[in-house]
């Protein structure tokens, strides 16, 4: 919490108004017919203290004039996750990032949880997936990239071109140029 708050410090400071943080899910345990996650069978303490910490980042963030916007990392699509994060949609200010690239590397599966919550979606990260790895070139793999601008633009959402080096930045700019209108 103390690194969290510092941060918090920090965008204010620096002037960024939006400030990403990702959903731990925790420890699981692999047996031979499932995956336990630790958190889902504790999910009332779990989900406890996610709450406390979430309205305690959230009024710091609210005074300094940050959104906090939870993002997915492969992970909207487990039950658990999703309750919990239902828990804090009751929250007029929460919101969400939607990361276009890891949502592709889950096989699309948290689309649907977006598509429920458009009105929640402040930010972006867009960046490709080809099969193998994500944080691709834009239109080097396999999502919709045309689409997901289109929604960006369409609901006033933020992005970022989330890719790891400059020459792969420089080859998203010049496909989006030539390929996004």
């Amino acid at each position: 919490m103390d690194r969290c708050k510092e941060v918090l410090f920090w965008a204010n400071e620096a002037g960024i108004k939006i400030l990403n943080m990702h959903f731990n899910n925790g420890v699981y345990f692999t047996l031979p017919d499932c995956k336990v996650w630790i958190n889902e069978k504790f999910e009332m303490e779990f989900t406890e203290l996610l709450i406390d910490s979430y309205e305690e980042l959230n009024k710091l963030a609210n005074s300094l004039g940050v959104l906090l916007c939870i993002e997915n990392t492969g992970n909207f699509h487990i039950p658990f996750v999703q309750r919990s994060l239902d828990r804090l949609n009751l929250y007029d200010n929460f919101f969400l990032t939607w990361d276009v690239g890891h949502d592709a590397k889950a096989n699309f599966v948290e689309e649907p949880f977006f598509n429920k919550r458009i009105d929640r979606i402040r930010h972006m990260h867009l960046h490709d997936y080809n099969g193998k790895s994500d944080h691709q070139s834009l239109y080097s793999g396999i999502v919709p990239i045309n689409s997901r601008l289109t929604f960006a633009r369409e609901h006033n959402v933020s992005v970022v071109i989330e890719v790891k080096t400059r020459k792969a930045l420089e080859e998203s700019i010049i496909q989006i140029r030539e390929r996004f209108q």
